[in-house]
């Protein structure tokens, strides 16, 4: 089973079921931190199949949505067609015409590769930004997931899914999901505490102007939640 290879089971189970209010409610917050006319520009890196880039497209924003999975990327094309997308992995970023006056990576879509590697990925985005450009980063709380490895059972739609997390002293999350006794997904992230990831992203020219959790910029990062928001700004 390869990791991070995102299943149709997982599609189907997790990402389909997603309500629309929630995704209004993040995309608000995104409004908030990309304000338009000056933020229209946008990369939606690692976008699936189109749920945030279809939000965005209709609020007025021009979207260019990255992602490596084909069958996410058709998908995507068909929920926001007016959204241009492109096949491709993350750190390819390279291969684009800079500048974009925002970027996004939603859902814990960052941290699939080693420190360096990150690390890299953070640069290659900066480099994509113009000066006072934002990245928002939506992403695990390694604290949140320290205290909660371990197995766990619950149902979705009638199917019964078990979890089985670990994650190691370096900060390595290891995720597998197995549906109804068949292995469904593995997933492997390097979590970062929010000020072990806005030191990354000072180092590669992004200063951290605003952290939180459940886009609500009245909530702390905290690790009683499981994720945390950095908005982060390119310097120059």
């Amino acid at each position: 089973m390869r990791a991070n290879a995102y299943s149709p089971t997982w599609f189907e189970l997790f990402l389909r079921r997603i309500p629309p209010e929630q995704t209004r409610h993040e995309s608000d917050f995104l409004a908030r931190h990309l304000p338009l006319p000056a933020f229209r520009n946008l990369l939606d890196i690692c976008c699936g199949e189109g749920r945030h880039a279809a939000e965005m497209s209709s609020r007025g924003y021009a979207v260019t949505g990255v992602d490596r999975d084909e069958p996410a990327i058709a998908r995507a094309r068909v929920n926001a067609p007016a959204a241009r997308f492109v096949i491709t992995d993350m750190r390819e970023l390279a291969m684009f015409a800079a500048p974009f006056d925002a970027a996004v990576c939603l859902w814990q879509s960052f941290g699939y590769f080693d420190s360096d590697t990150n690390a890299a990925i953070v640069r290659d985005i900066a480099s994509l930004l113009r000066p006072s450009g934002r990245l928002v980063l939506d992403v695990y709380h390694r604290a949140y997931f320290e205290s909660r490895a371990g197995t766990r059972t619950f149902q979705i739609n009638g199917q019964e899914i078990e979890e089985c997390r670990t994650i190691s002293a370096a900060g390595g999350l290891k995720v597998e999901l197995l549906a109804d006794n068949a292995k469904a997904d593995l997933f492997q992230w390097q979590v970062y505490l929010p000020e072990e990831l806005a030191a990354v992203a000072e180092r590669a020219g992004l200063s951290c102007v605003r952290s939180c959790s459940g886009f609500d910029e009245t909530k702390p990062a905290s690790d009683q939640a499981s994720r945390y928001q950095l908005v982060l700004e390119r310097r120059g």
